[in-house]
Parts: C-alpha cells; sequence; structure tokens
C-alpha cells in the first residue's frame, strides 16, 4: 500500500464524514421547520466554494469529490430554500397569539 492508496481512503473516509455531518443540519431544519439561525451568507459561501471545487474534480475526474461537492451543493441549497420558505410561517409554537392571550388574561383580572 503506497501514500496514494492510504490519502484515497483518507479522502473517502473525509467525504463520508463530511456529508453525514450535515444531515442532522438538513433533518433538524426541516422538521422544526425554523431556519431563522441560519446564516444565508454562509450557506451561498459553501454553495459557491463547493460549485468551484466541483469544477476542479470534473476537470481532474475524481469522482469521490465530485460526488462529495455535488451533495454539500444539494444539501446546502436544500437549507437556503427551507431558511426561505420558514421565514413565512407565524413565530410562536402555539395558534394562539400572545398578544390576544395577553388580553384573556387581563379580562380574567378585571373580572375578579
Amino acid at each position: 500500500m503506497d501514500i496514494y492508496q492510504i490519502a484515497n481512503a483518507i479522502s473517502l473516509i473525509g467525504t463520508c464524514i463530511g456529508l453525514t455531518s450535515r444531515i442532522p443540519q438538513v433533518y433538524k431544519t426541516y422538521t422544526t421547520q425554523s431556519a431563522k439561525d441560519l446564516s444565508e451568507k454562509t450557506l451561498a459561501l459553501n454553495v459557491t466554494a463547493n460549485s468551484c471545487f466541483l469544477f476542479y474534480t470534473s476537470v481532474n475526474l475524481q469522482y469521490a469529490l465530485m460526488m462529495n461537492c455535488f451533495m454539500v451543493i444539494t444539501l446546502d441549497s436544500s437549507l437556503i430554500y427551507m431558511k426561505y420558505k420558514f421565514k413565512h410561517l407565524k413565530k410562536s409554537a402555539s395558534s394562539n397569539s400572545l398578544l390576544n392571550l395577553n388580553e384573556l388574561v387581563s379580562e380574567s383580572e378585571t373580572e375578579k
């Protein structure tokens, strides 16, 4: 086994770890429907950087890294989409408006 085979094996391990590290964020954002803490600029920079790497890996026929770049672009793009989609949802987790709840409390106190 030479250094190039070791480097390829380590590259594949890094690719797998890199991909799986993004999946929990995508899952959490999808299930909670909250993306307010995600930075749009950081996600856009990640997509841009991986698009550049994708071009490089395509030219040099580095298929494992090419797949990694493609998947990272896909996952980060889905986060950007969810950030846009979920920002239009209501702010409170319950169906009651906090303003209406405050009015109900005030009314019950005046009845006493």
